[in-house]
Formats: structure tokens, sequence, C-alpha cells
């Protein structure tokens, strides 16, 4: 009796969640979103326009390229995990939802493409994030490490593209890509939060102790990684402290997460950047 009413009550959440308005509050209305807001990477953009970037060229190119293999592990990550983030939480919808993502990457990938070719450097295979990818996905718990790593990942690329939209040498082919690319983001982001919540919620004192050493390595190591672009970010105009104290402090916005896993000196430097001066 009491798992045919637990069944019952599930099926009409579920049923209340698939007919309501759209919304990042639930994995179905996530779903719906990005049902709604499905752009065609050809289409959408002109690409005949002229691309003049000037001396911004060479460090815009690094960039992209970094974005690149960042999008390609994402779409590689996502594709591996998913099913496993479903079962383990005993949530279908999950799977509907990382599909759309899935979908998003591809994307993603195909402008990045199609954008470098046209500046005569045509993506090739990087390294850079070859060890976060193998730290996100190897070992125990790659569920619960994957979706803590795409908060990072997602939330940074967030405020890269942000900040690429408003440099006035970023040519107006570039910004329509990135434009349409970042509502995208935006959606991936509530994405990650609701998986992050999803995790903290079936996630015990000692599992959170584990993945908060976990969170420590990887989070070092990706800041490594961030501040590497600076050569190029001089170039364009793009300074990785900013990104990386714009980004932590979207991060911190989840206050149970910002307790459990931003609370240490590292986390602190980036989010009260002059009281750690």
């Amino acid at each position: 009796m009491a798992q045919t009413m637990e069944a019952t009550l599930k099926n009409e959440t579920l049923k209340h969640e698939i007919l309501e308005k759209p919304n990042a509050k639930t994995w179905d209305g996530l779903s719906r979103m990005a049902f709604a807001a499905n752009w065609d990477p050809e289409g959408a953009i002109n690409w005949n326009q002229p691309i003049e970037l000037g001396g911004i060229k060479e460090g815009w190119i690094n960039i992209l390229h970094y974005f690149y293999e960042g999008e390609w592990q994402g779409l590689e990550i996502i594709q591996r995990l998913m099913n496993k983030a479903a079962h383990m939480f005993k949530i279908n919808e999950m799977v509907t939802y990382y599909s759309t993502q899935c979908c998003d990457e591809a994307k993603h990938l195909f402008v990045f493409r199609k954008y470098l070719y046209k500046l005569n450097s045509p993506p090739a295979k990087q390294k850079a994030y070859d060890p976060l990818v193998w730290l996100a996905t190897s070992g125990p718990m790659p569920v619960e490490r994957w979706i803590l790593a795409t908060y990072f990942t997602e939330t940074m690329a967030g405020a890269i593209f942000q900040k690429s939209l408003e440099l006035d040498a970023i040519d107006v082919l570039g910004k329509e890509m990135i434009r349409l690319m970042l509502k995208d983001e935006s959606r991936h982001i509530a994405g990650t939060k609701l998986g992050v919540q999803t995790l903290l919620d079936h996630t015990g004192p000692f599992k959170t102790w584990i993945l908060k050493m976990w969170w420590k390595l990887f989070t070092r190591l990706a800041v490594k990684e961030v501040r590497s672009l600076k050569p190029y970010g001089d170039q364009v105009g793009i300074d990785p402290e900013y990104i990386l104290q714009k980004f932590y402090a979207k991060m911190a916005e989840m206050e149970e997460f910002s307790q459990k896993f931003l609370s240490d000196e590292f986390s602190k430097k980036f989010l009260n950047p002059k009281a750690a001066a």
C-alpha cells in the first residue's frame, strides 16, 4: 500500500512538472526550456559577414581553441555519465534534460569549428583539458565529481562568454555566435545547479568530506588552467583573475554549496579578493 501511494504521488508530481510552465526548477522544466530555445547553427547566424579582428586575432583564436576542446570534452563526459546519474538518483528525467545538453554541445562544436575554419585555423586536438576530464570521470564517485566539475566549468564558460560580448574588438559574427551559445550556457548553469542540489540532497557527511577533498584538488588544477590563458587574454582584453572572481561569486549564490565547498582559503581569495590581498 505504501509503495502504491508513493508511486501515485510521484506520478502526480511528474504530471504537474510536464504540464506546468517551463522553468529551471525541475528537470522536465529545463528540458522544455531547451526544446523552446533550440536554434539552427546554420540559419541563426549570418555566416557571410566578414571577420575583422585586427591585433587580437592570435589571442582570440587560441581562446577559441581552448573552448572548442572544452565543449568536446564536456560532450564526452555527459554521454558517459548521464545514464549513471539517472540510475543513481532514480530520476529518469535527468536523461531527458542531459540529452538536450548533448545537443547544445554538438551545436557549439559545429559553430566553433565553422568559425575557426573561417579564421583559417581549424581545430586541432589539445591536451589541456585531458587531466581535468580524467580527474572528473575516473575512480570512485564519478557521477558526483562530474556534477561538481560541471558546475565549475559551465559557470566559468558563462563568465567568459559574457565578457566577450562586452569587448569592442570581437567581430560581429563572433558575437552572434557567442550570444546564442550564452543562452544555452545560462540554461546549462541552471541545470548544473539543479544537479548540485540533487547531489547535496543525497550525500551524507562522510561522502561530502571525500568530495570536498577532491574539489580542492580539482579546482587548483582548473584555476591553473584558466590562468594559463593570460597571455591570450591580455591580447583580447579578458583578465583571467576577473573571470575567476566573477564565476566564483556566481557559484557562491548556492548557499549550501558555498558553505560546504567554497569556505576554504583558496576559494576566499576569489570571493573576497581585497581581503585576501
